[in-house]
């Protein structure tokens, strides 16, 4: 897309070899080749250093690899020699973003909406971007059991509020009922956001709990590594009646074609309420189907504390999230388990609100 408002002799018309370059590069970055376009576009620019076309492009790709030092000066330049191109003030919102500073994502994303006001996609960012220090999620969900077991049935309410830029805190009351027993759990939780990556910690636990820990803590981190990868760490500690059960999961995440795909996995280590070790995996992705709609599948064999002995349990999941308003969101997940003696068939739905 040649930029609007840009003087004629900015982009000079360009020989037919240089041309295809620039085409190519252009294909290579839409089929998530960024690699392959990165040097395609330096090569343009080391013949035509003026052409913004070209070097937008190069920060598209260079976002996409994680390289966001790199990204932010290409989109910089563009701006230098053509303050009206829009694409190149959403770029620096996206790389202000992935580094954490949704301030400064939200005034480039306001300064995009200035130049193009009637562009949609500019419009659903900004309102992503705007400032909402308020949370709210509500949660329900009712699972059927087979052997003639009863009903197990779950509702969760969790508020949080953004403190700082780069602070959170919140809190989450989940009422459960599982063989007519029924416990509520209420859990505090802090998080720090940093420009290359996150962390959290979180203390809960229930008042003469059944099946759920009587004291919990939680605590996990995520570290940009660059290139859209990730490497996560979760770990927790939970006191039930029967013993204290220790959990920790070093797990790595992906994220492709702009965001728009997201894969992670997990390994899963415990020591047991017994003393024993025991391991398995979690697996699972999102993808952005639309700026609306996101589509989410999950699978996992690993051991989990329930009713109070910690039992191997494969799971299946698959989940839809529909921004109904660019504020509200509502999901929709079902959930089959194998748990050995029985299996679990779950429904769930939610509701997100953000003010």
């Amino acid at each position: 897309m040649i930029a609007p408002d840009v003087p004629v002799e900015v982009v000079q018309q360009v020989p037919a070899p240089i041309e295809a370059r620039y085409a190519a590069g252009v294909a290579a970055r839409r089929a998530g080749r960024h690699g392959e376009a990165v040097a395609l576009f330096n090569g343009v620019l080391a013949e035509q250093p003026a052409n913004v076309d070209a070097r937008l492009n190069l920060g598209l790709s260079l976002l996409a690899l994680g390289r966001l030092d790199e990204a932010d000066a290409a989109f910089r330049s563009v701006l230098a020699t053509a303050p009206g191109y829009a694409d190149a003030e959403v770029g620096r919102a996206r790389v202000a973003q992935r580094r954490g500073e949704r301030a400064a994502a939200f005034e480039s994303a306001g300064r995009a909406r200035r130049l193009e006001p009637e562009r949609p996609d500019i419009q659903a960012l900004v309102r992503e971007l705007e400032p909402t220090p308020w949370r709210v999620d509500l949660d329900a969900a009712r699972s059927t059991l087979s052997s003639g077991l009863p009903e197990w049935t779950e509702q969760r309410l969790a508020v949080s509020r953004r403190l700082t830029e780069d602070w959170d805190a919140g809190l989450a009351i989940e009422r459960t009922e599982r063989f007519d027993d029924v416990d509520i759990y209420t859990e505090a939780r802090l998080d720090r956001r940093a420009s290359r990556g996150s962390a959290y910690v979180a203390l809960g636990g229930a008042v003469d709990a059944d099946y759920r820990p009587e004291l919990a803590l939680r605590a996990g981190t995520v570290i940009a590594m660059g290139g859209g990868l990730s490497a996560t760490l979760d770990g927790s500690a939970a006191r039930y009646g029967v013993g204290t059960v220790l959990s920790l999961q070093p797990g790595a995440a992906a994220s492709l074609f702009a965001d728009r795909l997201n894969l992670w996995a997990r390994w899963i280590n415990v020591r047991d309420e017994t003393g024993s070790h025991r391991q398995g995996y979690a697996l699972g992705g999102a993808f952005q189907a639309t700026d609306r709609l996101r589509l989410r599948a999950a699978f996992a064999d690993a051991p989990e504390s329930s009713e109070g002995v910690t039992i191997d349990v494969r799971a299946r999941s698959l989940g839809v999230d529909f921004g109904v308003t660019d504020r509200a969101t509502v999901r929709v997940t079902a959930t089959s388990e194998d748990r050995g003696a029985y299996d679990r068939e779950e429904i769930a739905v939610g509701l997100g609100w953000r003010f």
